[in-house]
């Protein structure tokens, strides 16, 4: 902010143009120029001294329990008004309001700190087992050395706790400010929701192809580490041919995805066919086990390959950390559907073969809606995206 508040160095007429790499760039700010780095340098030794006093002249206070946790409170607010302030700073004309904002909120922290901080003894010294030990007439030592046991407990609980929902509750935040721009981005938001259907139909199938390899053609320990040296040797040999035929028919990345979905489709349909033709077809014996995966093996990285590339290609700039969260999300999220669904036909049908029909149908309708993906328009989507984004933080 207080970079894009600034102005040029060699010219104070000229305002900063943080676009710019590495641009040098001076803030006026009570009748001097400093350079943001500067600013920002004043403004964390001002939260540390901020904080140290006031988490000194507090802690007299953090002693007395009738004041400890409405204190606790009445801080835990006041920290929360103050994050929530931030949002306001979207015009570097506000800049100096978070320079008090920033050190303000550090004291806030660290004096919610003192108070929280200062129920860990509490809790331990509140402990069932110490309360038992003593109960028992334990010696002195004994009773505090299950005292310090606990206390740490407590401490690393805590901060296990915390960092976990801190984590969680910033995942959310980002899934929700990525959700909200669908409506801005509609064709990745197409391509998300095939994305979603493709993958738990992908994923489902080598499950598929393994439980019947395991529990009819009986395939041992050894057996499953050769099928996955060999997935990953015909996964190489795939993704580089498939390269090759890219490259000399100069195909387009959708069109990749859709020729391997049509391999996919073929496979699916011999799994589900070829036993009404004949009994000796559709995985039911080793040989055919083993030239079926490594059918599998030869698609999938060239697959996998060419989705991610669709989605970069239709990605907004700046954001692509956040939209393949969603990508890896989504295709995680959407795995339960398929041995839900694939496990409920094997009960009814008591036939493995028969579960191919759902991973077949979530590829023709994943498919379906890849289709009417236009990736181009997806790209020109993202830019104006970017673009609009950009003037509104200039």
């Amino acid at each position: 902010l207080a970079s894009r508040a600034g102005v040029e160095v060699s010219n104070h007429a000229i305002p900063c143009n943080t676009t710019v790499p590495g641009f040098k760039c001076v803030t006026p700010i009570l009748g001097h120029y400093l350079d943001p780095g500067t600013i920002s340098l004043y403004i964390s030794s001002l939260s540390s001294i901020f904080s140290f006093i006031g988490s000194l002249s507090i802690s007299a206070v953090a002693d007395h329990g009738s004041y400890r946790k409405s204190l606790l409170i009445a801080f835990s607010v006041l920290g929360c008004i103050n994050t929530l302030t931030f949002f306001i700073l979207e015009v570097p004309s506000l800049f100096w309001v978070g320079a008090i904002l920033s050190p303000l909120g550090w004291t806030i922290f660290n004096i919610t700190g003192v108070f929280s901080h200062a129920y860990l003894p509490l809790y331990a010294r509140a402990h069932p087992d110490v309360l038992e030990a003593e109960a028992r007439g334990e010696p002195l030592s004994v009773v505090r050395k299950i005292e310090e046991q606990r206390t740490n407990d407590i401490s690393a609980y805590a901060a296990v706790i915390a960092s976990i929902g801190s984590m969680i509750i910033h995942g959310v935040c980002i899934a929700y400010h990525t959700l909200c721009s669908f409506r801005k981005l509609p064709e990745i938001f197409k391509y998300m929701v095939a994305w979603y259907i493709l993958s738990d139909g992908i994923n489902t199938i080598p499950a598929i192809v393994y439980l019947i390899l395991y529990r009819e053609l009986a395939f041992t320990h050894v057996d499953a580490l050769a099928l996955s040296v060999l997935l990953a040797c015909m996964s190489s040999l795939g993704a580089f041919l498939f390269m090759r035929l890219r490259k000399i028919w100069s195909l387009s990345t959708r069109c990749m995805i859709f020729i391997c979905l049509a391999l996919y489709a073929l496979l699916m349909l011999y799994f589900v066919l070829a036993p009404l033709v004949t009994n000796k077809l559709g995985i039911k014996s080793t040989v055919e086990g083993w030239i079926c995966t490594m059918f599998i093996g030869f698609i999938i990285s060239t697959f996998y390959s060419s989705t991610r590339v669709l989605l970069s290609e239709i990605c907004p700039e700046y954001e692509e950390n956040e939209w393949f969260s969603l990508y890896l999300l989504a295709d995680k999220g959407s795995s339960w559907i398929g041995p839900l669904v694939t496990g409920a036909i094997f009960t009814a049908t008591q036939d493995y073969r028969q579960a191919f029909w759902f991973p077949l149908a979530l590829i023709i309708l994943g498919g379906a809606v890849l289709l009417c993906v236009d990736v181009d328009l997806g790209r020109d989507q993202a830019r104006a995206y970017t673009k609009e984004k950009r003037e509104k933080l200039l």
